[in-house]
């Protein structure tokens, strides 16, 4: 059974108020607690996703609404990585040190331009964006719960971030996975599996980040090895 129109621009309206919410969130905890608060390949792999989402889709369907949101969320990407470059060099691991912290951030990101460009070029523009946005959500649905647990406590993470998360997943798994889509000719059952998947790691993450112990900022490590485990692990390596 496909969705009414008025169904899925509801869903869209959920998913995308979601995401902004967690964008803006990430942003604002993010530069309270001097950190970042997306783990760094989440940040490459949605940044990129958005920018040809944005130019591409955009050419084909001007200023829809699908377009506007991913547009605005493309904005605070770009904030997000400015919390990642400011804070997420002291993080950098000693070996290879910080001065490839920048060489190495722009070919995470060039890799992550040329994994969706290439989906776009084997599967068509629209199902290679789909079929990425459902992967990298997941990605994002597990690093989170890992970053979690080297942090040990709630340093640039908050509820808000993952409730909306939780919402972000849901909304286009229902679309997408239950309903279904002309885009997909019905339900994608390939999609469900994996939004339900996401929701189920989002549902831990939440459970996870209740017993949390709240990030004190006059809470300092003792020891660079005690920093890295428990301040800002170096995602970019290790998640």
């Amino acid at each position: 059974m496909e969705s009414t129109p008025v169904f899925s621009t509801l869903l869209i309206i959920v998913s995308g108020l979601s995401w902004l919410t967690l964008y803006g969130e990430a942003v604002r905890v993010g530069l309270r607690d001097r950190s970042y608060a997306i783990p760094f390949w989440v940040i490459a792999l949605n940044f990129s996703w958005s920018v040809l989402h944005t130019i591409l889709a955009g050419r084909l369907e001007g200023s829809s609404l699908q377009v506007v949101i991913v547009a605005v969320r493309l904005v605070l990407d770009i904030v997000v990585f400015y919390t990642w470059f400011s804070f997420g060099v002291r993080h950098f691991p000693s070996n290879p040190g910080g001065k490839w912290f920048v060489p190495w951030s722009l070919l995470v990101i060039a890799v992550c331009f040329i994994l969706n460009g290439a989906a776009i070029l084997q599967f068509g523009l629209y199902q290679s964006l789909a079929y990425a946005a459902f992967m990298q959500n997941f990605a994002m649905s597990l690093l989170f719960i890992a970053m979690l647990a080297r942090r040990k406590r709630r340093k640039a993470q908050s509820m808000i971030i993952a409730f909306a998360k939780l919402c972000g997943s849901l909304a286009p798994t229902i679309l997408y996975g239950v309903l279904g889509t002309e885009l997909f000719h019905g339900p994608n059952y390939l999609l469900l599996a994996i939004g339900i998947l996401s929701c189920l790691f989002d549902l831990i993450y939440i459970a996870l980040l209740s017993e949390a112990k709240p990030y004190e900022k006059n809470q300092q490590p003792t020891s660079i090895i005690q920093r890295n485990m428990t301040g800002g692990e170096f995602d970019a390596f290790r998640a």
